[in-house]
């Protein structure tokens, strides 16, 4: 399996030989500061890669889509692009990183968390007003701050339930 792990497998996954090959981003090397996890990585044979803009930008229209954008940072879009460029299977325990890559057909797996059941699409929702705004985080109408949380929720893919 040719996969690219984010920053939780190198944490979580003592034995990476299941992998054919493992790719990575260089944000995810940067991310790592524990000297248990460093020494892993020296142990590694992996490339570390950087995905192309259109895939970047891919992502992020899915993830905007999903409302998962706001919780992504920037080492996840990476490691979503250089997935989803490059037909590569995810290791992750953010489910926001799998619930974009459901929503774009990347295959994922999970290493310490159960993954994910469903594909949400999140909204911000005002407790006041009663309304989903998209991209705000403060209600336009009346000012209350809003609450992130679940305004649809679908099937997984069939690939994905496997």
């Amino acid at each position: 399996m040719r996969v690219v792990l984010d920053t939780s497998a190198f944490i979580y996954l003592n034995d990476f030989r299941m992998f054919e090959e493992i790719f990575t981003v260089s944000e995810v090397i940067e991310e790592v500061k524990d000297k248990i996890t460093s020494l892993k990585l020296q142990g590694i044979t992996m490339e570390i890669m950087e995905p192309s803009g259109n895939f970047v930008k891919k992502v992020i229209s899915a993830a905007k889509e999903t409302g998962d954008y706001e919780k992504l940072s920037k080492t996840d879009i990476k490691v979503l692009a250089l997935a989803n460029e490059f037909n590569l299977t995810i290791i992750s325990d953010d489910y926001n990183v799998q619930n974009v890559a459901e929503k774009l057909g990347i295959d994922y797996m999970s290493v310490f968390n159960k993954r994910i059941t469903r594909l949400i699409k999140w909204g911000n929702y005002c407790k006041t007003c009663k309304n989903f705004f998209e991209n705000e985080s403060t209600c336009p109408k009346c000012g209350s701050k809003l609450t992130r949380i679940a305004r649809q929720i679908g099937n997984l893919s069939q690939k994905a339930k496997v």
